[in-house]
């Protein structure tokens, strides 16, 4: 790589997880900021992205957003997906976990120590949000932001920190994208996605980009109604924001 790691845009993993979503991004010649909670993961991602953390392409943070000093942490041991800081999240429909206490910082640290992303990949299980509203803290904002649906609120406050085009992503359906070529976002990659991973981003994220008022008709009738009924049975989507 002839660039400098410093000189690539920086794109943010909040919430690891396998780490698939870091690699697609590196392979796309990006710097990765990578913030994971759960240790097991962690430690198979240093393993698995040695070259990059060598390289100091990839760097990760084994840290709880959202709260600050030790936290305990609900690790689900059937699908670590579902891990979390919150109870009912990281021990629902009756899944094995293991509760450990884990170090915590507010988002605030993680932008103040590497700065604002290009992207801000956000998918935390509960303390989502509150990534979002820690933007406001900066005069600097991300070009573009996904996180993980989970209630109307989530557009009103991703259009208070800049966000004015939005798409909706069914992530169940991601089996189904093909990077376009060329390649919108970065360099080309030929990568193939699951339900473990986020997907595309940016102009690349498939969809048209919607204005607030149309972006919330489409979710109000295809995925949750305003009482917050979920309309769209065993999908799961993901919003992407593009601030201007």
């Amino acid at each position: 790589m002839n660039t400098k790691i410093d000189d690539l845009p920086l794109i943010m993993d909040i919430g690891m997880n396998n780490g698939r979503d870091s690699l697609f991004y590196l392979r796309k010649g990006f710097r990765v900021v990578a913030v994971e909670a759960n240790p097991i993961l962690v430690k198979n991602a240093q393993q698995q992205l040695a070259d990059y953390i060598a390289s100091g392409q990839l760097i990760i943070e084994p840290l709880g957003l959202g709260l600050e000093g030790q936290c305990t942490f609900y690790m689900n041991l059937d699908n670590d997906h579902w891990s979390s800081f919150h109870k009912d999240w990281g021990t629902r429909q009756g899944t094995r976990y293991q509760e450990i206490t884990v170090d915590c910082v507010l988002p605030q640290f993680i932008f103040q120590k590497y700065g604002m992303p290009y992207y801000l990949k956000i998918d935390i299980e509960g303390k989502d949000i509150d990534v979002v509203r820690a933007i406001h803290d900066f005069t600097d904002r991300p070009r573009y932001i996904s996180i993980e649906e989970n209630q109307t609120y989530f557009f009103k406050e991703l259009a208070s920190v800049g966000c004015r085009a939005f798409k909706l992503v069914n992530q169940r359906d991601s089996w189904q994208i093909k990077c376009p070529q060329p390649a919108l976002e970065g360099i080309y990659v030929d990568a193939e996605f699951d339900g473990t991973t986020s997907g595309p981003f940016g102009q690349e994220a498939p969809g048209e980009w919607m204005d607030l008022d149309r972006a919330l008709k489409k979710y109000h009738t295809e995925i949750r109604t305003p009482k917050g009924e979920y309309l769209a049975g065993n999908a799961w989507f993901d919003i992407h924001g593009m601030i201007d």
